[in-house]
């Protein structure tokens, strides 16, 4: 699945619409246009494949997938260098520095202002515009089309793209041995994280020396009989109403349930 090449096949076809010359033909061209930028959204989210929440698939809006890749990590829509070079001293930036190219990357900003506005071009004039004499501006439609064609072509010519550099924790899930593993933020000292496995939840916290520790989100819980002290450790997304358990000492059956203690006015 290379979206990346899906993307340029639409851009293609975006522009061989725009080459006809046709005012006819801009619709045709918006909607190539669109779906190129879904395209490069899509790839930008694989790239981010074992931090991006699985649930977000089906999601099919650019935006609200940046919006989530935003929270991930906030530099995912600015534009990057890469280069490398020989530190002559450990923690200082080599003097000399090799690049190896810019990326050019479809930010949020680009998406909100044309994304939704391609869209219009797809759909006639409401009857309120209608009666107010309003036609379409085709100049001003294909301008916007030139102008997101050229955007486009940039992102789609970078010759370094996808790069999600950064610092990194992990550890194996204590319930299903599944490897997590989560970008480090140095502006967030505490992050939560869940096994997209089985959903058991944690606490990453920054530590001595910036060093993190992943602490299982656990708690123990005494059975309920007054005669049994029997104590189960628990995971805390499993508590919830309905949730039960077997006391393996008693035997009896354990509910998380909601209750509501009353108590008598004073002056009854």
């Amino acid at each position: 699945m290379n979206l990346r090449n899906k993307a340029r096949t639409h851009l293609k076809a975006a522009s061989e619409q725009l080459e006809a010359g046709y005012d006819s033909a801009l619709k045709y061209a918006a909607l190539e246009l669109r779906m190129a930028m879904e395209a490069i959204t899509y790839d930008q989210a694989l790239s981010f494949k074992e931090e991006f929440p699985t649930e977000e698939y089906d999601t099919w809006q650019p935006k609200k997938i940046m919006a989530v890749l935003l929270e991930i990590d906030p530099m995912t829509d600015k534009d990057n260098t890469i280069a490398f070079g020989l530190e002559e001293e450990y923690g200082v930036q080599a003097k000399q520095m090799t690049s190896f190219g810019t990326e050019i990357v479809l930010n949020m900003r680009v998406l909100k202002k044309n994304y939704d506005a391609l869209g219009s071009f797809l759909h006639i004039l409401n009857i309120k515009r209608m009666k107010s004499g309003e036609t379409v501006n085709y100049e001003k439609m294909r301008k916007r089309c030139e102008q997101i064609k050229e955007y486009l072509n940039r992102v789609l010519s970078s010759p370094v793209f996808n790069s999600t550099l950064g610092v990194f924790s992990s550890i194996e899930c204590v319930e299903c041995s599944k490897k997590l593993r989560k970008r480090i933020s140095q502006e967030e000292k505490i992050i939560h994280v869940e096994c997209s496995n089985c959903n058991a939840s944690y606490r990453l916290k920054s530590d001595v020396g910036n060093q993190y520790v992943w602490e299982p989100l656990q708690h123990k819980i005494e059975c309920a009989n007054t005669e049994c002290t029997k104590e189960i450790v628990v995971w805390e997304n499993k508590i919830r109403v309905g949730e039960h358990w077997n006391c393996l000492d008693c035997k009896g059956k354990n509910t998380f349930a909601l209750g509501i203690s009353y108590e008598k006015a004073l002056n009854q």
